[in-house]
Order: structure tokens, then C-alpha cells, then sequence
């Protein structure tokens, strides 16, 4: 579904405190794929969903979507298929609109905006509806305002949004990080329920460990932008915790 060949980033060219990233970086990422990307600080996990989502450009290489070159799009025209979660909760909701207004933003995110696309009684039924399997409440509280909802309420609202529209590939950057241990044992079930149900293709970056272990199909631990290691799912079922600590030791 997606190719990543001969990607280089450098960041501050020229300056003392240039940085490269990414070079020469490949992935081959099959459709459906659940990939779960590990690695220390600074080892060019954010920068890889960043490029893939064209919040950064490429220096060099080539991304390509089912074939089709996208290294040279922009990143509002990728979310034509594309939906990001990203570590802070507040930022993937607007705070001052309500609950309801945030899903039908989401829902026009590949359609021709229009005043009377999400105003409908069918539309409210539909955003309760896929609200109610929080089992929050928060399916009857439509009309209350974002903001005053705790990050948990709103990365887990961020992820049900994520699929009110035409999305195939969903990046997770840390989701769970500022978030207390059941509030993310709730957002990555979540996750993964969502990631099954539309076949979606995801990837996942956490220092979360027993998170590598338990989701996804396939693992690659990144180090100073390259992947070092690669396995997919007959080699990641046969992994146990212990393992995956050795790689930081």
C-alpha cells in the first residue's frame, strides 16, 4: 500500500547543529499491515510519520500511495485518506465547539464543504452511535463543548472521528503517553477495534512495551534512522517482553 524508498531528511543544513534524520531510509508498508515502530529517542520514529503524513518534506526519495507518487503533496490533501492521533489529547479536537460539531468537521474532511452535510437527525444518530461503545456517557452530552472533557474523553472521541470519513491510513504518535494506565488500556483497545473493524492500515510509535507485545502484526525498532530490526507476524508472536527490553539495554 504505501513505499518509502531512498528517504533522507536533514534537519538545520549547513548550521553546527545540523541533524540528519533519515537516509537513505526504506519501508514497504502491505495493506492492512498494523505496525507498531519502537526505538530510542532521536531514532527518527516521529520524523517517519511526520513524512508520511507531509507534515515534513523530504530532501531526497520517493513516497508512493497504491502506486501513485504523493512525496510532493501537501498535508491537508493527504487527509483525503489519512488520519493522525497525536501524543498531546487536546490537539485533535477544537475546544470550543461542541461534541457533535468536532464529528461532523471530521466527516466533511474529504467532501465538498457544505452547511447542511452533518445537520441531519440520521447524522446525530450515526456520531451517537459509534459514541456509545465508550460506554462514557458521553453519547448523551452531544451538545456539550469540547474542552471540557479530560484528554482521555478526547483522544478516545479523536479516534472515532478518525473514521468518519474515507480513511485507510491512521498514525498513532504516542497516543497513550499523557494519559493515565486505564484511560490507555481504554484508548488502545479502542484502537485496535477500530484499526479490525475498518481494515484500516496503521502505525503505531509507543515506549509503551507490553503495547508492542499486544497490538499490531509487525514491529520495527528504529536507530538513528534507519530500521535495525524487522519482524513481522510469525516472528513477533514468538516475542516476549524480556526481548524487547534487551533491544534498549
Amino acid at each position: 500500500m504505501i513505499s518509502l524508498s531512498g528517504i533522507s531528511k536533514t534537519f538545520n543544513k549547513g548550521n553546527p547543529n545540523e541533524i540528519s534524520l533519515l537516509n537513505n531510509f526504506n519501508l514497504e508498508i502491505k495493506k492492512n499491515d498494523f505496525i507498531i515502530v519502537v526505538g530510542s529517542n532521536g531514532s527518527g520514529k516521529s520524523t517517519l510519520l511526520n513524512i508520511i503524513a507531509g507534515a515534513i518534506q523530504i530532501d531526497m526519495g520517493s513516497i508512493f500511495l497504491n502506486e501513485k507518487e504523493i512525496s510532493k503533496i501537501k498535508d491537508y490533501k493527504r487527509s483525503l485518506w489519512l488520519a493522525r492521533i497525536f501524543q498531546n489529547p487536546l490537539a485533535g479536537t477544537a475546544p470550543d465547539l461542541t461534541i457533535l460539531e468536532n464529528f461532523r468537521l471530521a466527516s466533511l474532511r474529504t467532501k465538498k464543504k457544505s452547511l447542511t452535510i452533518g445537520t441531519g437527525v440520521k447524522f446525530k444518530e450515526k456520531v451517537r452511535d459509534r459514541i456509545a461503545v465508550l460506554n462514557l456517557g458521553l453519547e448523551n452530552k452531544l451538545d456539550q463543548e469540547m474542552g471540557s472533557l479530560s484528554g482521555g474523553q478526547r483522544q478516545a472521541l479523536s479516534l472515532l472521528m478518525s473514521i468518519m470519513d474515507d480513511t485507510k491510513l491512521l498514525l498513532l504518535d504516542e497516543p497513550t503517553a499523557a494519559l493515565d494506565p486505564r484511560t490507555s488500556v481504554l484508548i488502545m483497545d479502542l484502537a485496535n477495534k477500530v484499526i479490525k473493524e475498518f481494515k484500516l492500515t496503521a502505525l503505531l510509535v509507543t515506549h509503551q512495551m507490553k503495547d508492542v507485545i499486544g497490538f499490531g502484526n509487525r514491529i520495527i525498532q528504529m536507530k538513528e534512522g534507519q530500521i535495525i530490526r524487522d519482524f513481522r507476524k510469525e516472528g513477533k508472536e514468538q516475542l516476549i517482553l524480556t526481548d524487547i527490553y534487551k533491544w534498549f539495554d
